[in-house]
């Protein structure tokens, strides 16, 4: 994240007190180095005019005219960057049913059309949060229901395949990734040169940049950091 205000020398490490949410990491090697990644529920997938897609958000072509913000914005709101990330993307494929979204949660792909009502909007974010505070993948409600259908044909078998060595399971990460990662971004920061920390429930925390660490101290609860 990009510093908001403070100095961009803040190294002031101030005490915090509350309770957050454990997180699970997986190591991974990019560019030489070694990187720890937070693993989240899900991903939603937003078509959006803004990122050159054909049909979705195009009035033009019989479709509401949404700008990203209507989804960022709620995404924000929801303080969920932790456990479900948001992209905005060119054409998702079934341009007829636009406008379109793709939600992939708990390794589920949920497919969502012709989500052309403003209010659809929150209803896809209450839908993703009772799954993800449900550990599971669950009926759509009666607003979504006409909106959710499969897309893609059944896997052949009934094991998911494991395509990655430590890419499986559901362990917490160890105390040298968390102390790693900065709890509103997700990004890994090195601890010894950290020029942003806060000292939160007996540890200290690192951030990538002020703003990072002001939106923690505003909410510390809703941010993963147990």
């Amino acid at each position: 994240m990009e510093p908001a205000g403070g100095s961009a020398h803040d190294q002031s490490t101030t005490p915090v007190a509350g309770r957050g949410r454990a997180f699970s990491s997986v190591r991974v090697n990019a560019r030489g180095e070694e990187v720890r990644i937070v693993r989240l529920a899900g991903s939603l997938f937003v078509c959006s005019k803004a990122n050159d897609s054909c049909c979705c958000g195009w009035a033009e072509k019989g479709r509401m005219p949404f700008a990203n913000a209507l989804w960022s914005d709620e995404w924000e709101r929801r303080r969920v960057r932790n456990r479900l990330h948001l992209t905005f993307t060119g054409c998702l494929g079934p341009c007829a049913a636009g406008n379109n979204a793709l939600l992939q949660l708990h390794g589920r792909s949920i497919w969502l059309c012709d989500l052309n009502d403003a209010a659809l909007v929150p209803a896809v974010f209450d839908y993703a949060q009772a799954m993800i505070d449900a550990g599971r993948v669950l009926p759509p409600p009666p607003q979504l229901a006409a909106h959710v259908y499969e897309r893609y044909l059944p896997s052949p078998a009934t094991d998911r395949a494991v395509v990655a060595g430590g890419g499986d399971g559901d362990g917490d990460a160890d105390r040298s990734d968390l102390d790693r990662i900065d709890p509103v971004c997700l990004m890994d920061v090195d601890p010894a040169t950290a020029q942003h920390t806060v000292v939160y429930q007996g540890r200290t925390i690192v951030f990538c940049a002020p703003s990072c660490k002001t939106a923690f101290l505003a909410d510390p609860g809703a941010f993963v950091v147990a």
